[in-house]
């Protein structure tokens, strides 16, 4: 029995010191954020955000990464910003009834800045969006509305449509 007393203050330190190993961290399942895009119009009454008719495809030019696939009657979306590149290049496709296909691309340059939870997590990149750029096929302009893209979900940009398309 004697024995057995001495086992116990031993199990009693490692249970503790597991129990202490195992905190819990609050770091972000994803690292990847994400920028925001409302799609709209100017009117006789100012702007209104507008849905668009056409098929929407977006992709990433330069990959075969598809980010928004065959998009109808949307008013906007939200696309994943590349962790470090200096400018993401995206690739709007427009495709109407009769299957005409019609595109724009936007070049949105950007400053990347780390961002530490805790010196257990990896870090994550927000961004600072220094200029934005882009062709006018169906796209009239794009305004910068928020340059700052992290965790917080909000309107970054404004696409404008132009009338006659």
């Amino acid at each position: 029995m004697t024995k057995n007393k001495g086992i116990l203050p031993w199990m009693a330190a490692a249970l503790c010191g597991i129990l202490a190993a195992c905190e819990t961290n609050d770091c972000p399942l994803n690292n990847v954020v994400y920028s925001t895009y409302g799609f709209y119009a100017v009117t006789e009454e100012g702007e209104s955000q507008v849905r668009i008719l056409d098929t929407l495809t977006v992709t990433a030019a330069g990959t075969d990464s598809v980010l928004v696939n065959r998009l109808v009657n949307g008013d906007g979306v939200e696309l994943p910003v590349s962790y470090s590149a200096p400018t993401d290049t995206l690739v709007f496709q427009f495709t109407d009834t009769l299957r005409r296909k019609r595109e724009d691309t936007i070049w949105i340059s950007k400053e990347n800045v780390p961002h530490y939870e805790s010196p257990e997590c990896p870090a994550s990149m927000f961004h600072r969006v220094t200029s934005v750029r882009h062709t006018l096929r169906l796209i009239d302009s794009v305004t910068i509305v928020n340059p700052n893209i992290d965790y917080n979900v909000s309107e970054n940009f404004k696409i404008y449509f132009r009338h006659n398309g």
